[in-house]
């Protein structure tokens, strides 16, 4: 086991007489930062459901010809699909922030959304304009909860980077 900061490398096989308070710092700061990111990955994925029926509700209301078309998601059938999709997005956005193994976008259900939005009449345009405002709330929530915390934000900017560079991923995925 290793830890890096700063370029310094701390490791197990290390002297135990060599560890000085600096040290000790760096591996309190290690912790803590791993404990916060847990924290607010864990607060995304708690949020899941609400978060996903927000975002169908709010582009539903935006784009009300959704609903009035041939091509409405109106039917109980089409919502529980983007329902359920949503909140399986937003839990492997958290396994991608935890882990950042990508290849479970090719493994997962993910590689073939689009081809399921089009068999079921769901417009690709409603699809990402979903993702997108599920995006917006996972920011929106990983802010507040990292806000509500005591201690050090540092990880914050890094963590959101890497949320919307996910949510890109997937966005594109469906284009």
């Amino acid at each position: 086991m290793s830890v890096s900061n700063n370029k310094q490398m701390l490791s197990t096989d290390t002297d135990l007489e060599n560890i000085n308070n600096k040290n000790i710092e760096y591996i309190k700061e290690f912790i803590n930062t791993a404990n916060s990111r847990l924290d607010a990955i864990n607060s995304i994925t708690n949020n899941s459901h609400a978060i996903a029926a927000d975002a169908v509700t709010a582009m539903i209301c935006e784009n009300q010809d959704s609903v009035n078309s041939k091509i409405s998601i109106d039917t109980t059938n089409k919502m529980s699909v983007c329902l359920r999709d949503g909140e399986i997005i937003l839990r492997i956005v958290s396994y991608l922030l935890i882990s950042n193994d990508e290849s479970v976008l090719s493994k997962s259900c993910l590689k073939d959304l689009k081809n399921t939005y089009l068999a079921i009449g769901v417009p690709l345009k409603n699809a990402i304009r979903v993702v997108e405002l599920i995006r917006e709330a996972t920011i929106s929530d990983l802010k507040s909860t990292v806000n509500a915390m005591s201690g050090t934000k540092g990880f914050l900017p890094d963590l959101i980077s890497n949320t919307e560079s996910q949510f890109e991923k997937i966005i594109n995925l469906l284009k």
